[in-house]
């Protein structure tokens, strides 16, 4: 920790009174898991062919709008299912279908826990300040039964790993009715990071896709998905360009399939380029960011020798600046018994924002995995879920670890089958060259990883699977941080006319904890003494060479 101590020495009799300090410092409130269930039929338009086989349900998540609302806070989104099925005709459909999901956060655990923590009367609360929040929502495996010919029952659990940060000012209520010069201060700055979180507005993009002669004859689209891939996010003065690539996945198929034929589907992925500016306020451009994106309100039209595919692109951007604060650490009177008391408050120092990108490659037995030697591999999706992020302090390096859930949809003798496999990932990724992490601490993260593409590969008795992830986090170091939270006077001090008190101070004594514990004036006992009044009051070596003091 480089902090600078400001000790405040008094002047004279006519300074303003003693005020709180300003300052404001943005502490993590709590960390949540939350998870909501959600249930329901859906009915497919008749235009579309009944269901014989249930193969897959992906889902889409768009980022929640998040309001508080007294001491709770309420998120809330769109979940887009694709229900990838088999018709009575053996052939592939995709039901697109949209469910609204919501996330309630009670913050009265925290704000009971804040009225019991012990903070002296009239200290600031974080709940009392500007909120933020940031939530990381994945889905766990979505089940699905065909109830009747055009019908389909969905449940799915969502998990949000939410935070809620809130700004305030570190300081105590030390308003009285004693003159300010009979008060010394030491004062404490302390760099912090603060969070901030934006979701953009939804950008339109367009795309003609050429089909080739390869590809000939009419196709008809199955199934759309897209993944947004951020190659950089961007600060400025009150706006984060964001520039990537939409990864469209389309799954089509023949228009005609002869009788008897069997239907072999193309899987097709296109590239399209964007660039967006998210106005964010209070983003500058010493500020480090990352981004992910969702796709939303899909439209692909077959039109003669190409696909016209247009879609909504939301933009979340998490950013984060350093922000120096100032506090007070200590305080007494020179006239009156002082009984000050104390908090240790939680802060986050500032480690970086990201976007990165890395390779998954693992193979498993066929055995383990019940997929046929025989099956045929027609598409495959993942999901990623993070779960830490650690320090490796020797090599100077960061480890994210979780696990990939992967569904692959086969087929075997004109027939559709699906499988689902799990795999562990690892992503590392360079400390900052002046990072300074204590021992045994974690890496706070906000963000998430999104999987891509997804390739597999039958090679004799083994499956392999090659899945590109995406990253985008923020991190912080935790740390702590105690404040001075209180304090009240007592009765006067008294001393006899002519008195001089000579100190002995221990190995461990400071100026600071002299003057304080015979209620002197800093200012009088350095010159009494010869000591110049040092830059940090308290620090350690603040009374070298001083073997008595004079008080």
């Amino acid at each position: 920790m480089n902090d600078d101590y400001i000790m405040t020495p008094p002047s004279d009799a006519t300074r303003t009174p003693v005020a709180a300090e300003s300052y404001g410092v943005q502490l993590p409130i709590c960390q949540r898991i939350l998870t909501t269930e959600l249930s329901g039929d859906f009915s497919l338009p008749d235009y579309q062919p009944e269901i014989k086989r249930l193969l897959r349900i992906g889902a889409s998540i768009t980022p929640p709008n998040g309001y508080f609302s007294g001491d709770s806070l309420s998120m809330e989104g769109l979940l887009d299912y694709f229900a990838l099925y088999m018709g009575n005709d053996n052939r592939l459909y995709c039901a697109p279908l949209s469910a609204d999901y919501r996330f309630d956060l009670s913050l009265a655990e925290e704000r009971d826990r804040e009225r019991d923590h012990g903070r002296g009367v009239g200290a600031a609360s974080p709940l009392d300040g500007e909120l933020t929040y940031a939530c990381d929502i994945t889905a766990d495996p979505i089940t699905g039964r065909v109830t009747a010919p055009r019908r389909l029952n969905i449940k799915c659990r969502l998990k949000a790993a939410a935070k809620v940060y809130g700004t305030c000012p570190l300081s105590a209520n030390d308003q009285s009715e004693l003159s300010p010069a009979s008060i010394e201060k030491l004062q404490d700055t302390v760099k912090t990071a603060q969070m901030i979180h934006a979701v953009g507005e939804t950008l339109t993009l367009q795309d003609d896709m050429i089909l080739s002669s390869a590809e000939g004859g009419d196709l008809r689209v199955v199934c759309a998905e897209g993944q947004v891939m951020i190659h950089e996010a961007t600060a400025s003065r009150d706006t984060v360009i964001c520039r990537g690539d939409v990864l469209l996945k389309l799954t089509l198929c023949p228009a005609d399939v002869p009788e008897g034929s069997e239907e072999v589907p193309l899987v097709s992925v296109r590239k399209i380029p964007f660039s967006q500016a998210v106005e964010i306020a209070g983003i500058t451009p010493d500020c480090t960011c990352c981004a992910q994106g969702t796709c939303a309100e899909m439209s692909i039209e077959v039109e003669e020798g190409h696909l016209h595919s247009e879609l909504g692109l939301i933009l979340e951007v998490l950013a984060q600046k350093e922000v120096t604060s100032s506090y007070t650490k200590d305080l007494y009177s020179t006239r009156r018994e002082t009984k000050e008391s104390y908090a240790t408050y939680p802060i986050e120092r500032i480690l970086g924002c990201f976007n990165g990108n890395f390779t998954l490659s693992d193979s498993l037995p066929l055995a383990d995995t019940g997929i046929h030697p025989a099956a045929r591999v027609v598409d495959v999706t993942a999901t990623a879920y993070p779960e830490a992020l650690t320090p490796d302090k020797a090599k100077q390096r960061m480890i994210l670890t979780g696990r990939c859930r992967v569904h692959l949809l086969l087929s075997r003798e004109g027939e559709y089958t699906s499988a689902e496999l799990e795999l562990p990932f690892r992503y590392e990724r360079e400390l900052p060259v002046t990072c300074v992490i204590p021992d045994n601490s974690p890496i706070n993260f906000d963000g998430g990883v999104k999987t891509m593409a997804c390739r597999a590969r039958m090679d004799g008795e083994r499956i392999g699977i090659d899945a590109e992830l995406a990253v985008a986090l923020r991190t912080a170091i935790p740390d702590t941080i105690t404040a001075l939270s209180g304090v009240t006077f007592g009765e006067d001090m008294t001393r006899g006319r002519g008195e001089y008190v000579i100190c002995f101070p221990s190995v461990d004594d400071t100026l600071w904890s002299v003057a304080k514990r015979y209620h002197a004036p800093m200012a009088a006992l350095s010159a009494a003494n010869d000591i110049p009044l040092p830059e940090r009051a308290d620090e350690a070596n603040s009374l070298r060479g001083s073997g008595f003091l004079i008080v």
